[in-house]
């Protein structure tokens, strides 16, 4: 197995283990250990810093302290409402930017049409605000054990919808040897 794939994964297995032992706030504090480990492992691995994964731990730890001081499991509950709203603000200021967030991100990976990045950054805004629309319906319709469940599976499935809509982008606007 790849180890940046346990690393992935460490932040939902404490959440997991950290709800098992004291509840959500507990969870959520584990989570945000977690995922410091997992940004310092990857800083001294690589040589740079994922902004990403910091960006995450930074709204992470800003709401499940203020769940803490103030006892109330709600911050918590909508951390990755927060994130993906914030997640799609960003791509959508990024979109305007020449060039896009997206193609300074992954342009070295992706050699595809200028239209392709348009309709890339629409599909990832699209996936986020679904997140945050599903999150929302969850943290009011599930109890908080389940929502503990459905908050550590839907992180892959969300990674699985952009990977597949990037894929798809790539498939339909690749720039071929003879474009090039």
């Amino acid at each position: 197995m790849d180890r940046r794939i346990v690393l992935e994964l460490l932040p939902g297995a404490a959440f997991l283990l950290g709800h098992v032992i004291g509840g959500l706030l507990w969870a959520a504090a584990l989570a945000v250990v977690a995922t410091a480990l997992a940004v310092a492992v990857r800083w001294r691995w690589d040589g740079s810093v994922p902004w990403l994964a910091v960006s995450t731990l930074v709204l992470a730890l800003i709401l499940t302290a203020f769940g803490i001081v103030l006892n109330d499991e709600t911050f918590v509950l909508i951390r990755p409402t927060v994130g993906a709203v914030a997640f799609a603000g960003i791509l959508a200021v990024g979109a305007l930017a020449r060039p896009s967030l997206l193609e300074r991100t992954l342009g070295h990976a992706l050699e595809i049409e200028p239209e392709g990045w348009h309709v890339l950054h629409a599909a990832w805004i699209a996936i986020t605000l679904l997140s945050a629309g599903a999150n929302e319906m969850a943290r009011r319709a599930l109890t908080t054990d389940q929502w503990a469940i459905y908050n550590v599976l839907s992180d892959p499935a969300l990674f699985g919808l952009i990977w597949l809509a990037t894929w798809s982008v790539a498939y339909w606007f690749w720039i071929e040897e003879s474009e090039a």
